[in-house]
């Protein structure tokens, strides 16, 4: 989660994901960035949900004429996609893992933090 918070293009603001999990911006805050609350269930419910909805695709992020933004479900989900790049060790070769990849998926170590081990 913190790395899906520090990320600079992840495509939804911080204030917008947590109205999107139903917390307020310093819970959210306090338990993910700075670690001075412990994490709770009901933190954990509610930013799991956001989350999944988020990266696969099931909310969109949309703007008013006033150019205020706000989260808004999609009726078929849509996820973004990119380009991928990883790093596959295969009997201690290390081959590369090219393809496309959900952009908000932050489950996997990224080719940086593999390398490095």
């Amino acid at each position: 989660m913190k790395r899906f918070l520090m990320d600079e293009n992840r495509g939804i603001s911080v204030k917008l994901f947590a109205e999107l999990c139903g917390l307020h911006l310093d819970s959210l805050d306090n338990v993910f960035i700075k670690e001075v609350y412990p994490m709770t269930e009901y933190i954990q419910v509610r930013v799991s949900k956001g989350y999944n909805a988020w990266r696969n695709g099931e909310v969109a992020v949309m703007q008013n004429r006033d150019k205020t933004r706000f989260v808004e479900y999609r009726k078929e989900a849509k996820p973004r996609l990119s380009r991928g790049l990883g790093v596959q060790f295969v009997n201690g070769e290390a081959k590369l893992k090219i393809g496309l990849k959900n952009r908000n998926d932050y489950s996997e170590l990224d080719i940086d933090e593999q390398l490095r081990g």
